[in-house]
Formats: C-alpha cells, sequence, structure tokens
C-alpha cells in the first residue's frame, strides 16, 4: 500500500520510522515550513524534513494544505493510508476524502485530553497513567474512532520531555500493531464515548508562573509537567527564577501560622525547604534570568537569604 505521513515535530521521528519499515510504501512526507530559530533568527526545517531527506523520500512543506493544487498533488499519489503523528495543522475534508485508512497518532489514552497539550496535562493533573491512541481523523478535533490503544505508567518523578520520549517510542509500536491489522483486514473503529472527553488545551507561558500558596505537590507537578516548555518560575524582587527541579518534602509539613514562599532550612548541601500551602517544597536547582543554572542554595546565599525570610 502507499502511504502518506504528516509530521513535524520530535515526537513525530519514531512514527515516521515506524512507516518506513512498515513494508508500505512512503510515497510523501509532509511537514510544517522552516521556522527561526536560534539566536541568529536562522530558518530551520523540522526534524521531520531532515529525517525525510536523509531517508531519500519525497518531502513537503506546504503552506496551506487546503489549497487546490496540494490536495491535487496528494490526490495523484494514490495513497492508501495517511499518517498523522505530531504534525501540527488541522488536515481538511477535501484531503481525507483521499485514502482508505487515516491513522492519528495521539499521546493520551483518548477521549481524554483532546488537544494540543495531551502529554503534559496528565501530569499536570496527577494522573497515575496515559498512553498512545491511534484514531480516525474526524472533523471535529481528536473525536475520531478509537482503532487501537495502549495504556503507559507515569512514573511519579517524570518530567514532560521524558514522557514524551517514551510515548513516542510506544506508538511506533501501536503503529506496527495497527499496520497489522490493516494488513489481515481485520481493522476495526470503536466511537469514543463523548461523556469521557477532557481537552488539553495549548500551553501559554503564564502558564509557568507558581505561587507559594499552591500546595508542594502542585508545583513539583508544574515543575515536571511543564518541562521543558514553557518552564516553571517565581519572581524575587524583580528577578525571574526558573525552578528547575524540586519534590515535596517527606514528613514536612508547612505551619499554617508561617507564610507561604518563608525558607524553612537551608542546607549547605544544595537544596532548600520552602513553606506552601500544604507540605513544604524542597528546591533543588534554580536558574535566575540571565545566570547560569544553579544549586537553590547558591541561590539564597548569593542573595544572603536565610531561614526564616520569604522569597516571594
Amino acid at each position: 500500500m502507499k502511504l502518506v505521513f504528516f509530521g513535524s515535530s520530535d515526537f513525530s521521528l519514531k512514527s515516521l520510522d515506524a512507516c518506513l519499515a512498515s513494508g508500505h510504501e512512503t510515497v510523501l512526507v509532509v511537514t510544517t515550513p522552516p521556522q527561526k530559530k536560534g539566536r541568529g533568527l536562522h530558518l530551520e526545517p523540522t526534524v521531520v524534513r531532515v529525517a525525510a531527506e536523509k531517508h531519500g523520500r519525497p518531502v513537503e512543506e506546504f503552506p496551506e494544505l487546503c489549497d487546490p493544487e496540494v490536495v491535487r498533488k496528494i490526490r495523484e499519489l494514490a495513497p492508501d493510508i495517511f499518517v498523522v503523528a505530531s504534525y501540527g495543522k488541522i488536515l481538511p475534508k477535501s484531503l481525507l476524502e483521499i485514502p482508505k485508512y487515516r491513522l492519528n497518532v495521539h499521546p493520551s489514552l483518548i477521549p481524554r485530553y483532546r488537544g494540543a497539550a495531551p502529554i503534559h496535562w496528565p501530569i499536570l493533573n496527577g494522573d497515575m497513567e496515559t498512553g498512545v491512541s491511534i484514531i480516525d481523523i474526524a472533523e471535529k478535533m481528536d473525536a475520531g474512532d478509537i482503532f487501537y490503544q495502549t495504556r503507559y505508567p507515569i512514573h511519579p518523578a517524570m518530567n514532560a520531555a521524558e514522557l514524551s520520549h517514551e510515548l513516542a517510542s510506544l506508538s511506533a509500536q501501536a503503529l506496527q500493531a495497527v499496520f497489522r491489522m490493516i494488513e489481515q483486514r481485520s481493522l476495526a473503529g470503536v466511537p469514543q464515548d463523548e461523556s469521557q472527553a477532557t481537552i488539553a488545551r495549548k500551553l501559554v507561558k503564564n502558564d509557568g508562573l507558581v505561587s507559594f500558596r499552591d500546595s508542594a505537590e502542585m508545583i513539583s507537578r508544574k515543575i515536571r509537567g511543564l518541562a521543558p516548555w514553557p518552564g516553571c518560575y517565581f519572581f524575587f524582587k524583580q528577578e525571574r527564577v526558573m525552578l528547575l527541579s524540586a519534590v515535596p518534602a517527606v514528613g514536612v509539613t508547612s505551619d499554617p501560622w508561617v507564610p507561604p514562599g518563608t525558607l524553612l532550612e537551608v542546607d549547605p548541601g544544595g537544596s532548600v525547604l520552602v513553606s506552601t500551602a500544604e507540605k513544604a517544597l524542597r528546591i533543588f536547582r534554580v536558574k535566575p534570568e540571565g545566570k547560569n543554572v544553579m544549586s537553590a542554595f547558591d541561590f539564597v546565599n548569593g542573595r544572603r537569604l536565610s531561614a526564616g525570610q520569604v522569597i516571594l
């Protein structure tokens, strides 16, 4: 069978590999146009384009998928299968009508976490597990029938970048299973339960702002769930400080009479203990704006802070 792959990000690469190794002919790889990156704001192609060229596959960067010329080009390839994995654009109906099989690789247990940030929100919400779903592509976002699902436990210390890596590998395995179903003519979709649907809205930079009036557990989840972007941060006076590593302190409960954000302990070994609305937070590593990563101890020591002072 002929296959067209749509993808743009690092997460897409394992799915692309699965397509290339499937035995089906990947006749085209579609990715998004280059974006400006780095200090020099140079235009850089997506990692998917680089990978496609490395494997000698035709690749296109269509600015507008609804362009009749784009639809014509893809229709002329007569593809049997579309595979979409972290592409970043919605496929119009005129394209969706072309192939027999339309496979959307979605890193969540659909119908939970439809939308733009399905990897981050399970961590932010404290879920114990997530997974990968291969679903049909419907006009409504992430609402197509479910072809295949596999579950993955979320380790309590795992951040979003690490989870993305694991789910990308799991996606490749899921696609392989679906390809076998297609070959055996046994692929069948199960409608989603709309009553269980939740939305994983797009993250914005302000999501990273931390308040020590939240619980230590909530702050810890934000640090992990928002890594690497937008990251977690608080303000010390006018200085923006990224929180890189912190965990709820075991066996330490914040005194309700102590204001949130109060330094409870400064450990020369590198960490500091800070009060929150519930329990205390042990902070290990931070990055002040314009500075290098440093231990929390070095941060408070460099600003002549001591136990009993408030760092908000």
